[in-house]
């Protein structure tokens, strides 16, 4: 019998659209011999959908094909099984699903939301767990767990937007601790949304403004000027790690925009300030430190699955840093294992296979206590209880 994968994707997120992308072409390289696939998409404005037209691009560019062929459902657990339920007075059970793989991005969804809800339902959940999922999107949360390793980062400080509102200038003073240029970022979203570089103090103010607009927690830190960036891919467990080759991405009109994330051969052909290199042609010296770095970041964030980690290097220091992890990667970084004969879906079965092991050992777990204390709880002994 093959296992019923819900593929959820879409939700109410700013990177809603590249994760409709990822999905789509994910399921056309999952093993369909092992797996019967199920997409579950999630609108903007939460609803969820089911249906074999979900499959296909042409789909989402009228939602009134959506609303009007697939079918509007929840996900609910009925009597531990995984049920996908038409909405409405007269409910019915349209789909089940065994276990779910979340291809999302960005904040109200990678940031461990839908892995959230999955778990609270007890539906099996491919990749990374909530924790990891919330440290990875939280670039500060992320900041502070690599600090406690000595994990090379740029300089940097962090503030809610409150901060900004109620001391300007305490805030100011906490800031002028960096070196000018200053990079800005909101902490918790992704693909480079609301992110700007400046250069002197003046330009503080209006970039701040301009941040809290997509986030209430703001990042900034050190600009490295002469700088070359590098992404490598992790794949992986708690017990088991391998790294991909090493890619480097270089923008010569200054840092990466939320469009360079999806971009086509011929897009970079006719992009001049677009350049990706792969493998990276670096020494050997630090693509070993970078392939040591991506796996201690991988298992000290405790993911599983497949994330990439993203790298500063100053080519004038010649050091490296630390910059960021994705803990769902945009088409799940599938072309950084080709140079490795590691084909998309020999990485999505991984990633699946690695699932059902762990469904299988949590079984195996004590995850409840009969404690037994509401046996014979009264009312006025709650109101006793301190």
């Amino acid at each position: 019998m093959k296992i019923k994968l819900g593929v959820i994707f879409g939700g109410k997120s700013v990177e809603h659209e590249i994760s409709v992308i990822t999905a789509l072409q994910a399921m056309n390289h999952i093993d369909s011999e092992k797996y019967e696939i199920v997409p579950i998409y999630i609108t903007k404005d939460l609803q969820m959908y089911t249906g074999g037209m979900l499959r296909f691009i042409d789909s989402y560019k009228d939602f009134r094909l959506i609303h009007r062929y697939a079918k509007r459902v929840n996900l609910v657990n009925l009597n531990g099984r995984f049920v996908l339920q038409t909405t409405g007075i007269f409910k019915r059970e349209y789909n089940e699903i065994h276990m779910a793989i979340p291809m999302v991005h960005g904040a109200k969804t990678e940031d461990g939301t839908v892995q959230g809800f999955l778990e609270l339902l007890g539906v099996p959940c491919a990749g990374s767990n909530i924790y990891a999922s919330v440290v990875g999107q939280d670039k500060v949360f992320m900041k502070q767990i690599l600090a406690s390793e000595d994990v090379p980062q740029t300089k940097y400080v962090w503030f809610f937007d409150t901060d900004y509102y109620n001391d300007e200038e305490a805030l100011f003073k906490k800031i002028s601790t960096l070196s000018y240029p200053l990079i800005i970022k909101p902490a918790t979203l992704g693909s480079s949304v609301g992110i700007e570089v400046i250069r002197r103090k003046e330009e503080l103010e209006s970039a701040i403004e301009k941040a809290i607009k997509y986030d209430n927690k703001i990042i900034i830190e050190e600009y490295i000027e002469h700088i070359e960036e590098f992404t490598c891919s992790v794949l992986g467990n708690t017990s088991k790690v391998q790294t991909s080759d090493i890619e480097k991405i270089v923008k010569t009109d200054g840092i990466k925009k939320y469009a360079d994330k999806v971009i086509k051969p011929k897009d970079i052909e006719d992009n001049t300030n677009l350049y990706r290199e792969l493998p990276a042609e670096i020494s050997q010296k630090l693509t070993k430190e970078i392939e040591d770095l991506s796996k201690q970041v991988f298992r000290l964030l405790n993911h599983r699955g497949v994330a990439t980690i993203d790298f500063l290097y100053d080519t004038k220091s010649k050091k490296i840093y630390v910059d960021e992890i994705n803990t769902i990667p945009n088409f799940f970084s599938h072309h950084l294992w080709e140079g490795q004969n590691v084909s998309y879906r020999e990485i999505l079965n991984y990633i699946l296979n690695d699932t059902v092991k762990e469904i299988h050992k949590q079984e195996d777990m004590t995850l409840t206590l009969e404690t037994g204390i509401l046996k014979d709880m009264l009312t006025k002994d709650i109101e006793e209880m301190k």
